[in-house]
């Protein structure tokens, strides 16, 4: 079947000197990322996909005083709503529309650091009287099936302070429900991923970095299956959290091989080192765990979640 593609790039008036430069077998071309143009594919001209069901979905992102879920505050949010089409039969899924995002700021309550400033670009004038609105927000909200981020774990505890319909919707985050590093790449930063997959654009801006998002996940991996397929199936999944408490400090260094962050307790769990794995990998893990780290004794932390409450948790 022929899929119905958006492209988020635009070769017009280049197409021979791009195609000429492919061929040169010395270089490599990064396109920049474009709001796509059409914005949106009518599956219904397809064969196969009528019995494909419409969704809405809203890629999103932060930009923030700081790091701290408990202490720093939102100073700009995205919101970029999108179609997305799953066939409810094989969980076919892929994105079929873009809208223009919501773009707002937001003036904290303590100046802005230099460091925040220079991350961002986002200056304290620039958010002077600022604020988010809300009703916008909300009104978004009430038509998405499914919020994306692309550190979820991050976005997801700060968007609560701003609406409590954010704690009400299904969650997936870019980076880790998609086994990125499995297929060969080896950062998982959106600027990273771009450019592995042919494209650059500007970071540290809300709008950018959705639309590179999204950009993204739209691209088919090697085996044939888009990264938003990927993230879709995952998000279905319910997932364990396995946190290894206790740890021998000297097993650090595989934990992080392995991709376990450390987590300090702020949280109120105690703290140590932590992971997400699909419930049909938890017992593999909980496997490795016991062998590896505790040499037969269970001492770690774990929890059991799905799409609406997964990420929740500040840390």
């Amino acid at each position: 079947m022929q899929e119905p593609v958006l492209k988020f790039y635009d070769d017009a008036g280049f197409e021979q000197a791009i195609d000429q430069l492919g061929l040169s077998g010395g270089h490599r071309i990064l396109r920049k990322i474009t709001f796509p143009h059409p914005s949106q594919v009518n599956i219904l001209k397809h064969s196969g996909m009528a019995d494909y069901a419409i969704h809405r979905g809203i890629y999103l992102d932060t930009e923030t005083t700081g790091l701290s879920h408990a202490e720093d505050e939102v100073i700009q949010l995205c919101l970029l709503p999108f179609l997305y089409a799953v066939d409810a039969a094989t969980n076919h899924a892929l994105i079929i529309g873009v809208y223009p995002p919501y773009v707002g700021f937001q003036e904290p309550t303590r100046p802005l650091t230099q460091e925040i400033i220079d991350l961002t670009g986002i200056t304290m004038a620039m958010l002077a009287g600022q604020t988010l609105d809300v009703p916008k927000i909300e009104s978004l909200l009430d038509k998405t099936d499914l919020v994306i981020a692309h550190n979820a774990a991050f976005d997801r505890p700060f968007t609560h302070g701003i609406s409590g319909k954010f704690s009400e919707k299904k969650w997936a985050c870019s980076m880790s429900n998609i086994p990125w590093k499995d297929q060969g790449f080896e950062s998982l930063k959106l600027i990273h991923l771009a450019a592995d997959l042919g494209f650059y654009f500007e970071p540290h801006q809300a709008d950018k970095d959705c639309l590179a998002g999204l950009a993204i996940l739209a691209q088919v991996g090697d085996a044939g299956e888009s990264y938003f397929q990927q993230l879709i199936r995952a998000a279905a999944e319910d997932s364990v959290t396995l946190r290894a408490q206790f740890a021998p400090f000297e097993l650090k260094d595989v934990l992080k091989q392995r991709g376990y962050l450390w987590k300090d307790g702020s949280d109120g769990i105690a703290k140590g080192w932590e992971t997400v794995v699909p419930l049909s990998d938890a017992d593999g893990e909980r496997a490795w765990l016991s062998e590896t780290i505790y040499h037969g004794a269970e001492k770690w932390y774990e929890r059991r979640e799905d799409a609406l409450t997964r990420f929740t948790r500040a840390s």
